[in-house]
């Protein structure tokens, strides 16, 4: 966190917003140099923190009828975790997958249309050799799905160690 600073922070939340944005929009919104946020936007790209330039789409799942997300809890035989989790890799229905510590080995993230849909993929995940145990978990209201989190949390923890340094002086 050190390498970055609030301008780092300002330009990362003008791309978020839209991807699109020019160099020139950006400085102008933040009263600085196209240079400047040629030579900031170049050495987070060096340093790996913006991993790739490309246009995202926000969809509306619904109105493309995927109307059921599922939240799956899957248990696996601690030896066979990578291979059976590189194997969900190609599922369609698979948004995310997060090898995850605790009761379970992983949580997967999937979207489907009907319920027949639903119940064929938790049927083929049982099948998988190594897979112990699944539990499948609807999700029936989404209360926060953040894709600006990341920057939004760094701002607050930067603001937060701010204020900490200040009481110590």
């Amino acid at each position: 966190m050190k390498d970055f600073d609030d301008l780092d922070i300002y330009i990362l939340r003008e791309l978020e917003n839209d991807a699109r944005i020019s160099y020139r929009k950006i400085a102008k919104k933040l009263n600085i140099s196209v240079g400047t946020v040629h030579n900031r936007l170049s050495k987070l790209k060096k340093k790996k923190v913006i991993k790739e330039q490309e246009y995202l789409l926000n969809l509306d799942e619904k109105k493309l009828g995927f109307n059921l997300k599922f939240l799956i809890l899957v248990t696996i035989d601690g030896k066979h975790t990578e291979e059976v989790l590189s194997q969900f890799l190609d599922y369609p229905e698979v948004t995310s997958i997060y090898h995850i510590l605790g009761e379970t080995s992983a949580s997967i993230v999937c979207r489907f249309r009907k319920m027949e849909e639903v119940q064929e993929f938790i049927k083929r995940i049982n099948n998988v050799p190594y897979v112990l145990k699944t539990t499948s978990n609807m999700v029936l209201n989404i209360y926060k799905e953040d894709e600006h989190h990341i920057i939004n949390a760094l701002q607050e923890i930067r603001k937060r160690d701010k204020e900490k340094n200040q009481s110590k002086v």
